[in-house]
């Protein structure tokens, strides 16, 4: 057997063996993939070798990646972000795991996403290349390797493409909200007359609310600036969805446990489904969608963009502008451009 290792398949899966100054070592390289087999096998003799010259062993990709969630992560991103960024590692790590983190390169990148791309969309890649980017970050501030690799790949070749926009029709929106039990219909109720975030609805609590000026001001956003919302506006009326709201505490709270909905999300979609299954006229939406049909009809009841932008809590106008003034008449659009 030369240095550069053979591989051999046993089931599905590939599994490696080298001879390294005399010693013999044989593992599985956990893909069926011939060509990927190859490259793990080589990066796997880079390290052996690394090792039986008395070089510093580099750590894998897997354990790094322990490490990063262990002790960087918390401390620097919001626990939402945190869970995003490991599941697109988790992804990450079944490909390149067992590879040292100084024998990752640009092109193993690119090969990734060549590979990815035959299942996922471009949107997800770029999830993916943005939390391998953050690691190789922290590998270069740790000392394992001296560039960021990610950086090198052009994520231009990947854009992500966004379908249109489909707001939802009233009527469906209307059936799914007396379809739902009392806490769930109510938070449907209140994004669909808001345009606010699911987690800012489902995590709102009583003192946020003030009922003497009818506003609502919100903590937790994704962006971790607070602003504060008008219950009643021209794209919708929140109050009916807020009344009765405790002081104090989660304004919705599950039957079950007392506190704050856990599984909101799920239990929605698990309705829209029942509906579009019994009913083929029935058109589906996702939650986020209520957001989009908020946004349109208060431009077209006479809401400016900038007073939008500020209620959507986009980081500016620019971006609202995008995403709904081509869903205006050409006389509503100037009207919300003033």
């Amino acid at each position: 057997m030369s240095n550069e290792g053979s591989l051999r398949k046993r089931g599905d899966v590939y599994s490696g063996r080298i001879r390294i100054a005399g010693r013999e070592f044989e593992r599985s390289l956990r893909t069926g993939n011939y060509k990927e087999a190859q490259k793990r096998l080589k990066a796997w003799r880079l390290t052996l070798e690394r090792a039986s010259l008395g070089a510093a062993d580099c750590p894998t990709l897997k354990a790094v990646t322990v490490r990063w969630s262990a002790e960087i992560l918390p401390k620097a991103v919001k626990p939402a972000v945190k869970d995003r960024y490991l599941s697109s590692m988790r992804q990450i790590v079944k490909t390149l795991g067992d590879l040292a983190v100084d024998t990752i390169t640009t092109r193993t990148v690119s090969d990734y996403v060549s590979q990815r791309s035959q299942t996922t969309t471009n949107a997800t890649i770029r999830r993916d290349l943005t939390a391998l980017s953050r690691l190789m970050a922290c590998c270069v501030a740790w000392g394992h390797r001296e560039d960021n690799p990610v950086r090198g790949y052009d994520l231009s070749l990947i854009r992500e493409r966004r379908d249109p926009i489909q707001p939802p029709d009233p009527r469906d929106v209307a059936r799914v909200i007396a379809a739902a039990p009392m806490g769930v219909a109510r938070i449907l109720l209140l994004l669909d007359q808001t345009g606010m975030r699911e987690e800012e609805a489902v995590q709102l609590e009583g003192h946020q609310l003030n009922w003497g000026r009818e506003q609502i001001l919100l903590t937790k956003t994704k962006t971790s600036r607070p602003r504060v919302l008008d219950m009643v506006t021209p794209g919708g009326d929140a109050r009916a969805a807020l009344a009765g709201a405790p002081e104090i505490g989660p304004v919705f709270r599950s039957s079950k446990t007392g506190r704050a909905y856990q599984n909101f999300a799920s239990q929605a979609a698990f309705i829209v489904k029942r509906l579009a299954d019994e009913d083929p006229s029935f058109r589906r939406f996702r939650i986020h969608d209520l957001r989009h049909g908020f946004a349109i009809r208060a431009l077209k009841a006479g809401m400016n963009l900038r007073k939008l932008s500020r209620h959507l809590g986009h980081k500016n106008t620019k971006t609202t502008e995008n995403v709904y003034l081509a869903y205006l008449s050409e006389e509503e659009a100037a009207l919300a451009e003033l």
